[in-house]
């Protein structure tokens, strides 16, 4: 039983590889960097939309029959960007399928998460999986150069997870057969601040992944260093999931979150001042503890703080702001900055601002809830 959630956890990670590469796909078909980060921040508006439907339908059914729907769906939309050339049409068709995938994560997580503490395994160690199977497809993407080859390993990751979801054990919502809506209301406000924080510091993340092909490529580096890079960051993530659990109830989520958020920073300075291509690429290991520590400490705070009645609506808030504000942020900041100024300085921004956000948050947020 335990190894359906570990494959799904791997399952569903390799779609978001697909979708960090798809910006040199866009890249060559001749879009302008800021047209670039538009695109990739289609999918970013629509979970806005997407995440408290899906997540709401998902709630009050069993969880795997939505899963395979969305993803079996996904898999054959995911062609009408491959057939598409023209900027408003890629727009309108990324915002069409965003409004699916987009919630695929969401979904499966819950579910893992849930069955976690029903059935007493770690969902840290789940989750590890998850950073394995996007490590081993985006280092694949990095030398494939086949357009087709390149969509056809995105619709069958998609189909994929359709199918290992009918493998895992049937999964009701937490609020199956209730009539519920969701509300922002009855969650605590340092819940709010928390997500106002990951926004600014999880943007940086956007923009330093998805901008990676065009930062090397802008150095004079090959495109399979980026497959390369954004692989040794999701393994570095997966010895943080083997102490997890340790880690959050050693330092607290505030703690986690002021050192993850000071941790990008340096991460992105030193990309940006290091010309080493190798080196650069082993700078991405500090993934140890930025994104990974950020999303596991709001992540352990939802699902052992929040009240379980109102728990679908924070992890709703929370993929909302993870996959949707915080990415079209760095998107279309990014892709500004990136367009007026050079794709390197993006990073040296991001940088700086990751630095003063931590510091910021560790100065003024008091609750002794994230302690």
């Amino acid at each position: 039983m335990i190894w359906s959630f570990w494959l799904l956890e791997f399952s569903i990670y390799i779609p978001m590889a697909f979708f960090t590469f798809i910006g040199n796909y866009f890249n060559q078909l001749g879009f302008s960097d800021l047209q670039n980060g538009i695109l990739g921040s289609a999918t970013s508006i629509i979970i806005l939309i997407s995440n408290p439907f899906w997540m709401h339908i998902s709630d009050r059914r069993i969880k795997n029959y939505i899963l395979a729907f969305i993803s079996f769906v996904t898999a054959l939309s995911l062609w009408l960007i491959y057939i598409s050339n023209g900027f408003w049409m890629i727009f309108i068709f990324s915002i069409s399928i965003g409004f699916l995938w987009t919630s695929i994560i969401p979904v499966a997580e819950s579910m893992a998460s849930y069955n976690a503490n029903k059935f007493g395994f770690s969902f840290g160690k789940a989750r590890m999986m998850g950073s394995l199977g996007y490590a081993i497809v985006m280092f694949i993407l990095g030398y494939v150069t086949n357009d087709f080859i390149f969509f056809l390993i995105g619709s069958l990751s998609f189909a994929f997870i359709g199918i290992i979801s009918f493998l895992t054990p049937k999964t009701r919502g937490y609020n199956a057969g209730q009539k519920t809506k969701f509300s922002f209301k009855n969650l605590p406000p340092q819940f709010y601040r928390m997500l106002l924080f990951e926004i600014l510091v999880i943007s940086s993340n956007g923009f330093g992944l998805y901008f990676m092909p065009i930062f090397m490529k802008s150095r004079g580096y090959p495109v399979s260093f980026a497959g390369i890079s954004i692989a040794v960051q999701a393994l570095a993530e997966i010895p943080f999931f083997f102490l997890s659990d340790k880690i959050v109830k050693k330092l607290g989520v505030k703690n986690m979150l002021v050192l993850g958020a000071i941790a990008f920073g340096i991460r992105w300075i030193l990309t940006f001042l290091i010309m080493n291509p190798y080196i650069v690429v082993a700078l991405q290991a500090f993934e140890f503890f930025n994104w990974v520590a950020i999303y596991y400490a709001v992540f352990y705070y939802v699902n052992s703080k929040i009240d379980p009645f109102h728990r679908s609506n924070a992890h709703a808030l929370f993929w909302m702001t993870t996959s949707g504000i915080a990415m079209m942020f760095g998107y279309i900041l990014g892709g500004w900055i990136s367009n007026t100024f050079g794709v390197a300085n993006g990073y040296l921004f991001f940088g700086i601002f990751c630095v003063v956000i931590g510091l910021t948050y560790a100065v003024f947020e008091k609750s002794p809830d994230l302690s």
